[in-house]
């Protein structure tokens, strides 16, 4: 069993930075949208959190000139984070 044990513990270290890195793209995706040239880096951060944002922005209409897809998207990873990955970590401790 400590096999499947450490398979779900690394699946959880994955997926919790897969997590951070999307919320470090987001922020910094928001921050480089208030600049209105474009450079190589800003279409690196804009094209890496659009799979995030994207199906929020179905979902969640602008309000006037604010987006908000980027505050509920942290909002939806932090609750990912929090819930998903510290199951993983239970399931590892308890299959060991």
């Amino acid at each position: 069993m400590f096999v499947i044990a450490n398979f779900f513990k690394a699946l959880g270290i994955v997926l919790r930075i897969f997590i951070y890195f999307e919320i470090f793209v987001i922020i910094i995706d928001a921050i480089l949208s208030w600049f209105p040239y474009y450079t190589p880096m800003k279409y690196f951060f804009y094209s890496a959190s659009q799979p995030v944002l994207r199906p929020l922005r179905r979902i969640i209409p602008p309000i006037g000139p604010v987006d908000i897809t980027p505050f509920i998207a942290i909002l939806i990873l932090i609750f990912l984070d929090n819930f998903l990955v510290q199951t993983f970590f239970d399931l590892a401790v308890r299959l060991k």
